[in-house]
């Protein structure tokens, strides 16, 4: 089955989700399959993107037969990347100067030639045009907005251009309070976008402005709630379906070489009458019973949505509790199948956890970049009319955990940059980064303590812990005994050859130490050259005498240490607690060290401490 890509900004919303539900219809009807491809980070909020995003990876390259790209969704340099390996690129609603490619726009011109013709026909002269004309499609409007005046004997006025910031409705708030500020020169405006119009509503309605008696306006693109503002939006419908199946069909005609040379397709818009405008729209019962019904089914809808979307984010916020790689939280989704994607191998491959019942489901072998989502998860979108496969990148700023994909329907509901998947993304990012924190503190924790514990230089258990060790020794029971060992000319040594010498002495030792005792003994540091043993393992061929003498034994052995062969002796006492009733840990090493200092004063090299009676 042929599979169709989608570079995307965002993956949902009126716009975006209008574009990529008619893509997925149409490779439905050529039995073909969609993967849509967020190039944003996970949680971006709604933006213009001025410059396109250079995603850092060929994602699902390895699966995809061709991309559609919606706008400026990724960088000039990166389609030629995909371009380079054969596959065709289809652009919505942009032009790339850099590429020679198929590209399809919604007829601008069309619908905003009616739209100026139509307040010209209300007898307006004054018409202002309100946008962002960063964007290539709004910069086309504008165009036509000025050549339809010339043609009916109006001269644009540049007075009457009032700039957006943006195309969502703070930039029409922007341009409602500069044409206030102006003195309301127009008495009509055509604004770049519905959610322009909006704004430029509420501004003027709050200034006290009679609409549309003080200044008519007329929006572009249709959306739900134009129907449902005050006065009711007049506006150009932009068939965003139709956009993206034209697309779908334009790549299918590339990829199967049908398609010939490049050239611009064009999707017919109309003009939207309702009130906003100056017309007085009579609307009937049936129109607003319909209406009422579907604002029934908004509200419904949006109480599920808030409802799963807080479900879903306690779940991730509780990533101490259940690790959110397992994607347990996923079940609680409207998605059909899902899996995650964990960078490994120092970024070059992906990990994959998937959801499954129980979890955690079995790994799936590693996949690239090219190569995700797995193969798996495709056939779940196949398997479902209607369904197509998102992917989200697990990143958030510079922190790049790897890749989301889900099976799931287009939502055409939420507000652009308000997707699940994109909060989904955001939210598991969070948690694994609140993970990996708690990671980094318990490792901290875990090596002060060790530092608490520990000698620095040999790794061996320090004063303080080897006590602890025998105190909780004796405490199991009387068959204990310690060793105390010290070194012979270590301080000779350490003043011929420095102490950086004298350290890889000390370090041997305690490997020394530590290989002859085996499971059999714990050795200690008490201090400069000063050992400690632990013997609580006892048995006959484990004797805390015949122990001393195998220690004796291997740490009498020359060392060699930068060429140099440096012979450094050893002297041990030994004490048992069975021996002296009644001793704690401190009684018991004093009389091993004892025990030594005969050992060291008689050179016999092992002496056990006398026997209290």
């Amino acid at each position: 089955m042929t599979v169709l890509g989608v570079l995307s900004p965002f993956l949902g919303g009126w716009y975006f989700g209008g574009v990529i539900e008619g893509i997925a219809r149409a490779a439905a009807d050529a039995d073909a399959t969609v993967v849509a491809v967020q190039t944003l980070d996970a949680g971006t909020d709604q933006l213009e993107l001025t410059e396109p995003p250079h995603p850092p990876y060929p994602l699902a390259w390895d699966h995809v037969a061709g991309f559609v790209v919606i706008v400026n969704a990724a960088s000039a340099k990166y389609l030629q990347e995909i371009r380079s390996t054969g596959r065709p690129v289809v652009v919505v609603s942009h032009e790339f100067g850099e590429l020679d490619c198929p590209t399809v726009f919604p007829d601008n011109r069309v619908g905003v030639r009616a739209a100026v013709e139509h307040l010209i026909g209300h007898g307006h002269r004054r018409i202002g045009f309100a946008g962002f004309l960063n964007a290539v499609d709004q910069q086309e409007r504008y165009e036509t907005y000025r050549r339809t005046l010339l043609d009916h004997g109006i001269e644009p006025d540049p007075e009457l251009l009032f700039e957006a910031g943006d195309n969502q409705e703070a930039g029409g708030v922007e341009a409602a309070r500069a044409m206030l500020a102006a003195g309301l020169p127009s008495t009509a405006v055509v604004a770049g976008t519905d959610l322009n119009a909006m704004g430029i509503l509420r501004v003027l309605t709050e200034a006290g402005c009679r609409l549309p008696d003080d200044q008519a306006v007329v929006g572009f693109d249709d959306l739900s709630d134009a129907s449902f503002t005050e006065p009711r939006l007049t506006t150009v419908r932009q068939p965003l379906f139709d956009v993206g199946a034209t697309a779908a069909k334009v790549l299918l005609a590339a990829v199967d070489g049908t398609g010939g040379s490049p050239a611009r397709h064009e999707v017919a818009t109309e003009l939207v009458v309702r009130e906003s405008c100056g017309c007085r729209a009579e609307v009937d019962e049936a129109s607003l019973q319909a209406e009422g019904r579907s604002q029934y089914r908004e509200r419904t809808r949006l109480q599920h949505s808030l409802s799963s979307r807080y479900d879903i984010g306690l779940d991730l916020l509780r990533s101490h509790e259940e690790d959110p790689r397992e994607l347990g939280w996923l079940r609680r989704t409207s998605a059909r199948a899902g899996c995650l994607g964990l960078w490994t191998d120092g970024d070059a491959n992906l990990e994959i956890r998937t959801a499954s019942s129980p979890p955690p489901a079995p790994p799936l072998p590693l996949v690239t970049a090219s190569g995700f989502p797995p193969a798996e998860i495709l056939d779940e979108a196949r398997a479902e009319p209607g369904s197509l496969t998102f992917v989200v990148p697990v990143r958030v700023g510079n922190r790049d955990w790897g890749l989301l994909a889900t099976v799931d329907r287009v939502d055409l509901q939420a507000a652009t940059g308000r997707e699940s998947i994109n909060q989904w993304a955001a939210l598991l990012t969070v948690a694994l980064d609140y993970q990996a924190v708690l990671q980094t503190l318990r490792e901290q924790e875990e090596q002060l303590r060790a530092s608490a514990l520990h000698d620095h230089l040999t790794g061996l258990p320090n004063r303080t812990h080897f006590l602890q060790l025998l105190a909780a020794a004796i405490e199991r029971g009387p068959d204990v005994a310690v060793l105390f060992v010290d070194l012979n000319g270590f301080k000779q040594i350490n003043d011929t050859y420095g102490h950086a010498v004298g350290d890889q002495i000390l370090v041997e030792v305690a490997d020394r130490l530590r290989a002859t005792l085996g499971f059999f003994g714990t050795a200690g540091r008490f201090g400069g050259d000063e050992f400690l043993v632990l013997l609580d393992a006892l048995d006959n061929g484990h004797t805390p005498e015949a122990t001393a003498r195998r220690l004796l034994a291997a740490l009498n052995r020359p060392h060699h240490v930068d060429g140099q062969e440096l012979t450094v002796s050893a002297s041990i006492g030994v004490a048992l607690a069975h021996q002296t009733p009644h001793a704690d840990a401190d009684a018991l090493v004093r009389k091993a060290d004892a025990a030594m200092y005969r050992a060291k004063s008689r050179r016999t090299g092992v002496e056990a401490g006398p026997v209290n009676r």
